[in-house]
């Protein structure tokens, strides 16, 4: 009884929300889109998509003349038509085309048991370039979740996450922004590619870097030649989004540590390569490695040191490490210091691959808990990490996220004639 009263709520507010924005959009996008249209009547494209019980419908798009326009956006009116009969929401799984419906494995079915929607919580992920799980785990954990408050819940993220843009499916491999090179793949690709860089003989430095770490490279000349002999520096953070977006450099996905980490670990289990976890409070690190090995039985820990010792004591460390016969050490020390230690001491460790990851530890080690994910959607983790430490926390957020914009503004300007230049001679 309870579902069916669900159904039918959400259903009518799906049918009274759809003809309220139908009476907005279709004059809006009359007026709008009257000079890149086809003719002076809309002319609409279908495209075979599967709804409910995985039954076919047409989704319609309206043909525009200049697909470029910044409102061609207003042609996926018709959408809103779906919604009216009945074979779409206005939250639920992403639609999909027949064709993409035909590669679903039997086990990620179950998304045909509601309507799909314009929105859901993998679009909001796509939209904040957070990595958290898969597409199939997003839709399992709305169909368990899902509720008249869910649905709002997940309205209202949408509502606040729309002005970071829609995902980029075509970036660069490589962009530089702030005038740091920054590695732009897929959180899979990252960690395929520590693996391959594991097999090899030589050291890799991996550094993330977030707004913060901009800041800071912008007035600390050893940690910005500490990034640029890094092998790989990897986007951290909604603020990187932003600025790929102002710069017109898209940023694949937030590759951030703490998201990477039990993808890696994940992985090392499965190769059987050592992890060494160095840094952070006394007894930080090894609640890590805890977790570690609860979630992955098979991850073998090389060792586990915390990161305050004397500058006597670093030959110990070093040869500690070396004696483990880790193959990745983590080294949570904080920005710069962490990056500086690894591009001073990574080689002579031993360990193939090195990653400065900052908090964490912290984080899995049950010292600060993370922000949840629905905050993490919207790219508000910062305001989470400010309210649990605001007199650490607030020059880093309240002044240093300004500064950061507004170097990225003076970048974005500074390109703006040379780019006018190339547009002329082309």
């Amino acid at each position: 009884m309870k579902h069916l009263a669900y159904e039918a709520t959400k259903r009518g507010a799906d049918l009274l929300a759809a003809l309220a924005l139908l009476a907005i959009a279709v004059p809006l996008a009359a007026l709008a889109l009257a000079p890149v249209r086809r003719g002076l009547l809309p002319r609409l494209a279908a495209t075979t998509c599967i709804g409910r019980g995985g039954r076919p419908f047409a989704l319609r798009r309206e043909l525009l003349a200049g697909e470029g326009s910044r409102l061609a956006w207003l042609a996926d009116w018709p959408v809103l038509l779906a919604i009216v009969a009945g074979h779409a929401s206005l939250v639920g799984p992403r639609i999909l085309s027949k064709g993409e419906a035909a590669t679903l494995a039997a086990a990620d079915r179950d998304r045909f048991a509601v309507r799909p929607g314009l929105v859901c919580t993998w679009w909001l992920q796509q939209r904040a370039n957070i990595d958290f799980d898969s597409e199939a785990a997003a839709d399992r954990r709305y169909l368990r979740e899902r509720s008249l408050r869910t649905d709002l819940s997940i309205l209202l993220r949408a509502l606040l996450a729309m002005p970071y843009g829609p995902g980029d499916g075509r970036p660069r491999a490589v962009v530089h922004i702030a005038g740091i090179r920054l590695l732009n793949l897929g959180m899979d690709e990252l960690v395929a590619a520590i693996e391959a860089a594991l097999q090899g003989r030589a050291s890799t430095q991996l550094a993330f870097v977030n707004p913060a770490c901009v800041n800071i490279a912008a007035v600390d000349p050893q940690y910005r030649a500490a990034l640029a002999h890094a092998d790989w520096v990897c986007p951290d953070g909604i603020g990187m989004k932003i600025a790929g977006r102002i710069l017109g450099r898209p940023i694949r996905q937030n590759l951030n540590g703490t998201d990477l980490f039990p993808r890696l670990c994940e992985s090392l289990a499965a190769s059987g390569r050592r992890l060494y976890l160095l840094g952070a409070r006394p007894g930080v690190a090894e609640a890590t490695a805890r977790w570690a090995q609860q979630q992955f039985p098979q991850l073998r820990i090389a060792g586990t040191r915390c990161g305050y010792f004397d500058a006597e004591d670093e030959e110990a460390v070093i040869a500690a490490i070396r004696r483990s016969g880790a193959d990745v050490l983590l080294v949570a020390m904080g920005v710069p210091a962490q990056d500086l230690w690894l591009r001073r001491n990574l080689k002579k460790t031993g360990a193939r691959v090195g990653i400065g990851v900052g908090g964490l530890f912290d984080f899995y080690g049950g010292r600060i808990p993370r922000a949840p994910l629905w905050l993490r959607e919207i790219g508000g983790e910062w305001v989470y990490r400010l309210i649990q430490e605001p007199r650490r926390m607030w020059r880093r957020y309240l002044i240093g996220n300004f500064t950061f914009l507004w170097r990225i503004a003076r970048e974005r300007i500074a390109a703006a004639p040379a780019a006018g230049q190339e547009r002329w001679t082309q």
